[in-house]
């Protein structure tokens, strides 16, 4: 830089020269010197200084020009070019994808949404620093150097906390028009592991369950992991962890330090724990409740403090319990304070919970964000809240289940926003999925063995809530084509007409049976859970290809018939997710009545019962769900005629009692040991599914039990059959896709295997 000592000239010209990517517009907004202004060297230095801190530019020159008493002054800039990628090289521990998570960055325009980079976590003060780095961070602009180097410095953080504490990065801007990128060099450097951890003075819990709060890890061979990365920060927070805990079990006084042993590159880590007295809750006062007593209010919270220790736990318990009474009656403005009195000298402490009950609270606005193909109203009707209503807690949990219960959404979340003292807005926020779906894939079961498909649905479709389909599916032993439309709503009443034409063949051992023809049913709502449906079946039936040596239940059905069905069906559906359910439950009651009418042949009475539990464990919050369910059936001819053989339960296989083939659990032909069906059913079957990785896949351990039968008189524990077996479960976003292995109890005539591979598949490619 150069400046002359030309104190009271004036200045003729500004010129900027050098700019690549800052606008010269926004450059000459930032400097002072104007033209016809007084020529000012401090003016200039200061103009220097302010373009140094926008981060911009690379380097900032000031050139000056005299003619006579006038001046022209040249700014030269090389600015920083606009950044649209950022890349990693030498990063061989932290591959590319997990890098940019653990940093928090974009490494591509557009590529993290905000939204999804914080969906499903509890806001916090490390998800706050997360959210702001990206929003500050974003790609698409100039990076500041200042920028550059917090990107740095995040990417040496996440490396000491993967153990590798002598990581060098160092980064270069490759301009290039329109693409200019960012690449960060990474030199890691030898890791460094946590040999062993020592925990020293733990009386009250097990080492397992300190070892749990800690994210710093000892080698374990069976978790796979030989080498767990040391680092101290990281260590420095679990031993605050572990003093938090013990202080909110009630150890008030407890103290923890540690220790680092280094042997090479390998570190043991001593914790020390003093835990001191343990402090007694000695009572517990409620006051300012007004609307509910003080026992609906603490319940059985205290029943379930073992000991009488104070416990943090407890006291957040009660507090929930107190938000989710008050929100049910409206009041979702409750706010309950508690002041805690240590007593150090008995070891003991005196919660007072003060609640102040606000006032009523009535909705607002509703307005449906996310929707780009549905229409508002699909979302507007399932609401069990309008506007103007009192707004109930449970009302708003109802309102989400109903809605991501119909299929078309991948999230649902219900937001309120205080617009006034007692009347909040509320946003239903949905994702929606791709409910349009051309699929091609592969399917198996024991029935229909190996399938391929094609399938053409529209949920959702013109985004009015409606479903279109049509599907065809071939396979070793099974086709299955079929067309079909539900509209939604029909009437614009809760009540759903549907529709489907189909042509179904399925191959057992001995016999071929195929069934063409036209279903319509109608459901309505009677109530918040309850369904009622009727609906009309009208069957082309044909029973072909049977083996000569069949029973002869199956050689009386040899030819084709014709069916007319009327069926009846009761619900009640409480679960919380349709997919894979954790509480709730599902009930349904079917009547089926063959009848002789416009060619029928068919005369029978069928009728069914269900039901389902799930309950998931919030005693001790494992994530294990335990599933109940429980089946009856019969079915009789009327009018001299029998029952056909298809409208008979097979009970045995993939979806009733596993361990057995199809149909094995029930009555089988003496002389071909093949299954006949049975009149009458019993099914029971009890499971726990246990998550693994989040909740997508599942260890699942079950016991079923039942049988097929066709007298009262064989329905006795000894002829009952069971199964059991542990098994897996992955959660897709269509359908679980499940695989168990089970082992029965008895051995059967024609299946005498003592286990077998039940897996149950569908692929989309």
């Amino acid at each position: 830089m150069s400046f002359g000592w030309l104190f009271a000239q004036t200045i003729e010209r500004v010129e900027v020269e050098g700019a690549k990517y800052v606008p010269e517009e926004i450059i000459r907004g930032l400097i002072k010197a104007k033209e016809g202004l007084s020529y000012d060297p401090s003016a200039i230095r200061e103009d220097i200084r302010r373009l140094y801190r926008t981060g911009f530019f690379d380097s900032i020159e000031v050139y000056e020009e005299r003619v006579g008493d006038r001046l022209i002054l040249l700014y030269k800039v090389k600015d920083l070019p606009v950044i649209y990628k950022i890349e990693f090289v030498g990063n061989r521990k932290i591959k590319a994808e997990e890098l940019e998570k653990k940093i928090g960055i974009e490494t591509e325009v557009g590529k993290i949404n905000i939204e999804e980079l914080t969906r499903e976590y509890t806001s916090s003060p490390a998800i706050e620093e997360k959210v702001e780095v990206q929003r500050r961070l974003r790609l698409g602009r100039v990076l500041t150097r200042e920028e550059m180097e917090v990107i740095k410095s995040r990417i040496v953080q996440a490396y000491e906390r993967e153990g590798y504490p002598r990581v060098q990065v160092s980064y270069e801007l490759v301009p290039k028009k329109g693409a200019s990128k960012l690449v960060y060099k990474i030199v890691e450097g030898e890791p460094e592991y946590v040999s062993a951890i020592e925990i020293k003075g733990n009386k009250s819990f097990r080492k397992g369950k300190l070892l749990e709060i800690m994210q710093t890890k000892q080698p374990s061979l069976l978790a796979l992991r030989l080498k767990p990365s040391f680092n101290e920060e990281l260590l420095k927070e679990d031993v605050r962890k572990i003093e938090e805990f013990y202080r909110s079990e009630g150890f008030l006084e407890v103290q923890t330090s540690y220790q680092v042993k280094k042997e090479n590159n390998r570190y043991k880590v001593v914790v020390e724990i003093k835990e001191g007295p343990r402090y007694k809750l000695k009572e517990l006062k409620v006051e300012g409740n007004t609307y509910f007593s003080r026992r609906e209010l603490v319940g059985d919270v205290l029943k379930k403090n073992r000991g009488g220790f104070y416990r943090t736990s407890v006291i957040e318990n009660l507090i929930n319990n107190v938000k989710n009474k008050y929100s049910q009656i409206g009041f979702l403005n409750v706010s309950p304070d508690r002041e805690e009195q240590v007593d150090k000298e008995k070891k003991e402490v005196s919660v007072i919970l003060r609640i102040y009950e606000g006032e009523p609270v009535y909705a607002g606005r509703i307005e449906v964000r996310g929707n780009y193909e549905t229409r508002d109203y699909v979302i507007r009707r399932e609401m069990r809240v309008q506007e103007g209503d009192l707004i109930n807690q449970r009302e708003l949990e109802r309102s989400r289940t109903r809605i991501f219960n119909l299929g078309y959404y991948q999230d649902v979340d219900i937001d309120l926003a205080p617009s006034d003292r007692n009347r909040w807005n509320i946003e239903t926020k949905i994702r929606e999925r791709f409910t349009g779906q051309f699929s091609v894939g592969l399917g198996y079961n024991q029935v229909s063995g190996v399938s391929g498909f094609l399938s053409v649905r529209k949920g959702n479709f013109l985004g009015t809530g409606d479903i279109a389909g049509f599907s065809i599916s071939y396979g070793s032993r099974l086709r299955d084509n079929s067309l079909s439309y539900t509209k939604k709503w029909f009437l614009n009443r809760t009540m759903d007409l549907s529709g489907s034409l189909y042509d179904r063949r399925v191959e057992y051992t001995a016999y071929t049976v195929s069934r063409t023809g036209l279903d319509l049913t109608l459901s309505r709502e009677i109530g918040e859970y309850w369904r009622i449906s009727g609906g009309v079946s009208a069957q082309i039936v044909k029973y072909s290809d049977i083996s000569p040596s069949a029973s002869p239940l199956v050689l009386q059905e040899a030819g084709t018939r014709q069916s007319r069905k009327l069926s009846f069906g009761l619900s009640r559906d409480t679960r919380d997710n349709y997919l894979f359910p954790t509480k709730g439950s599902l009930t349904e009651l079917g009547y089926t009545v063959a009848i002789p009418v416009a060619g029928g042949t068919e005369r029978f009475n069928k009728v069914s019962l269900s039901h389902q539990t799930f309950i998931k464990d919030t005693l001790l919050d494992t994530g294990l769900i335990l599933t109940f369910k429980g089946a009856l059936g019969f079915v009789e001819p009327y009018g001299k005629k029998t029952i056909p053989l298809d409208e008979r339960f097979f009970v045995g296989g993939d979806f009733t009692v596993r361990g057995y083939k199809y149909g094995y659990a029930g009555p089988l032909d003496p002389n071909t040991l093949e299954p006949v069906g049975a009149e009458k059913q019993l099914i029971l079957s009890a499971e726990a599914n246990y998550p693994l990785y989040k909740r997508i896949l599942f260890l699942s351990a079950f016991y079923d039990t039942g049988l097929g039968f066709d007298e009262l008189k064989e329905l006795k524990t000894q002829n009952l059959r069971g199964g059991y077996g542990v098994g897996l479960r992955f959660i897709t976003p269509m359908a679980p896709i499940k695989l168990d292995w089970a082992f029965k109890t008895k051995k059967v005539p024609g299946d005498t295997s003592r286990s077998r591979v039940h897996f149950v598949l569908g692929f989309f490619f």
